[in-house]
């Protein structure tokens, strides 16, 4: 339980410390590469030990944060809460009627 709990804080602080409002390449990057060892970990402690919810749990906040990470390298602007360094304009025309 207390690797559990420790992988927790760990995935808390990548997605608030690398994937937060303000965004880089770098920052994501980084993300990705820790987000790639904790999953190697849980998949490691899921196959080895009984599973329990909160193993589950996390696992599934893994997935959450690197479907969520990835999705932020592939968006090239800055759209809406999310302030990306490397993209500081905002692409295309939307119609204000049509939000």
């Amino acid at each position: 339980m207390v690797l559990i709990t420790q992988s927790l804080k760990e995935l808390k602080e990548i997605m608030s410390s690398y994937v937060g409002i303000v965004r880089s390449n770098v920052r994501l990057k980084r993300a990705l590469d820790r987000l790639w060892i904790l999953y190697q970990e849980t998949e490691e402690l899921y196959n080895n030990t009984t599973i329990s919810p909160q193993l589950c749990e996390l696992r599934n906040l893994i997935s959450i944060a690197y479907l969520v990470t990835r999705s932020a390298t592939m968006r090239r602007e800055s759209r809406g809460l999310h302030y990306t360094t490397d993209y500081p304009e905002k692409l295309g025309f939307v119609q204000e009627s049509l939000l």
